[in-house]
């Protein structure tokens, strides 16, 4: 990776990576209390509607948001068409919800839910007239500005939630704060760019950019429903309650590796589309995000299996204790989240979003089978068998990677197996010690250190790579900073 562009890169992921900490920090804490003040039956209410908002924002995006940041000259008139199609198609399918809210309610036999899909089909309205702008802002890699957008924002809605919350809203604590966002965003977007996308409409960009963003529709929505079809069936054959905890579980054990992810996803992608024709720099660099990935999640989601009890005992109580083992299986299909997402993105910045597509749906296929054939077993099988999707899919998710850029499967592995063993080794020594402490609450004061003391320790005993250019990184940034 070149000086200038490693330097891109590094800033803009430590501002993304600062907005992320602090945005992931703050939600936990607020999910924190909220879990204490709510039950698991609320959280499964919301659950249940989600797939049909996310199946939604396929749709409304298209896969234009990701061909206009591609786009090497963007006019005014992209962003102009692109504000245009999200505005329509979000005021379609934010009708079309409203419209069919009594049929939600009745497949899930929730009353409640006809209110909650009609007033979130509002929330898509007034939130689809901000998307373009925010786009724009990566584009131009305004990473510090969008930082303090999205970390203000966030603040407000969640302390809005907490309060909420101990009025005794109950689900509707997790639905009406939101309704500040919009607002919010407008004038932060306003304020940083005094720019406004117009009105303006082109058939013949809107047809460039379907080409590109109709293949990244058709596999957003495969990935949409799967990521969303354990909540459909668990929602459909048990109750909002058991979705509860299933939903927690999995949001703790992804709560590390998305957070890591989304902040490859926004940095990565503009910098390495820069460079999408030079392959040979774009192998090198390519690998390096991969090792660093795997060196940064792999621990945390690890520790997070080993410690899964106690966190769940101390930080939320026990009426959360059915999430545990989901979490613990979980954890280990997370792992893979991010190095799945790399892969991913590699096809969407050379452009392949047909191969992207064919992967989709071979992943989907797989993945359906799998599914089909836990749910007679239960919550826990069907844990299980997103850890074995997962492995499955890592293998399918390489092969293009490595006929583009020759970094496939066998590669990968090999540049991501010191620190698996590490994070490994890591996680069986902070299980079997914490075991042996009777107290929940000494057990997560003994357990994290001793993961962290012992993660560091092996990786310089070793002489981790990962190691050593993340510490040099910190430290060019320092001084270009604040000086020697």
């Amino acid at each position: 990776m070149s000086d200038n562009l490693q330097k891109k890169t590094f800033s803009g992921f430590i501002w993304t990576f600062g907005q992320t900490f602090s945005l992931e920090a703050f939600s936990f804490l607020q999910g924190i209390i909220m879990a204490r003040l709510l039950f698991p039956s609320d959280y499964g209410l919301i659950a249940m509607t989600n797939v049909f908002y996310a199946i939604s924002n396929c749709f409304i995006d298209s896969g234009f948001g990701t061909a206009l940041i591609r786009k090497p000259n963007k006019k005014a008139i992209d962003y102009s068409t692109v504000y245009v199609t999200n505005v329509v198609l979000t005021l379609f399918f934010a009708l079309l919800l409203f419209l069919c809210s009594p049929l939600i309610a009745d497949f899930y036999h929730e009353p409640i839910l006809k209110d909650i899909v009609r007033v979130n089909s509002v929330l898509m309205v007034m939130n689809s007239f901000n998307a373009v702008q925010g786009t724009r802002m990566r584009i131009h890699l305004q990473f510090k500005q969008l930082s303090i957008a999205n970390v203000t924002v966030t603040i407000v809605v969640g302390v809005a939630s907490i309060v909420m919350a101990f009025m005794g809203y109950g689900v509707w604590a997790l639905i009406y704060p939101h309704f500040l966002s919009p607002f919010l965003r407008w004038a932060f977007y306003w304020h940083y760019q005094h720019w406004h996308p117009g009105l303006s409409f082109s058939w013949r960009i809107w047809k460039e950019y379907f080409g590109f963003g109709s293949k990244l529709l058709i596999s957003g929505l495969l990935d949409t429903i799967w990521a969303n079809i354990y909540p459909i069936v668990i929602g459909k054959k048990f109750s909002a309650a058991d979705l509860g905890q299933f939903s927690r579980g999995r949001s703790y054990a992804y709560l590390p590796v998305s957070t890591f992810q989304g902040v490859l996803s926004q940095v990565t992608f503009p910098v390495l589309s820069a460079i999408q024709n030079d392959d040979e720099r774009l192998r090198s660099a390519y690998r390096r995000l991969i090792r660093l990935s795997g060196y940064v999640t792999f621990p945390m989601v690890m520790g997070m299996a080993a410690l899964a009890k106690p966190l769940v005992f101390v930080i939320i109580t026990e009426k959360w204790s059915e999430c545990v083992p989901y979490l613990q299986v979980i954890c280990f299909a997370a792992m893979w989240y991010p190095i799945h997402a790399l892969n991913l993105n590699l096809l969407k910045v050379k452009g392949r979003s047909d191969l992207f597509l064919i992967l989709e749906i071979a992943k989907k296929t797989l993945s359906a089978i799998v599914i089909v054939i836990a749910i007679p077993f239960g919550i826990f099988c069907m844990c299980v068998g997103s850890v074995v999707t997962s492995f499955l899919c890592l293998f399918i998710n390489t092969y293009y990677t490595g006929k583009l850029i020759k970094v496939g499967y066998m590669t990968q592995m090999k540049d991501l197996l010191p620190c698996l063993f590490y994070s490994l080794s890591m996680c069986v020594l902070v299980w079997g010690v914490t075991q042996m402490i009777p107290s929940m609450l000494l057990r997560i004061g003994v357990g994290i250190p001793l993961g962290i003391v012992y993660y560091l320790g092996i990786s310089k005993l070793f002489k981790s790579q990962e190691l050593d250019y993340a510490v040099l990184l910190i430290k060019e940034n320092l001084i270009k900073r604040y000086g020697k």
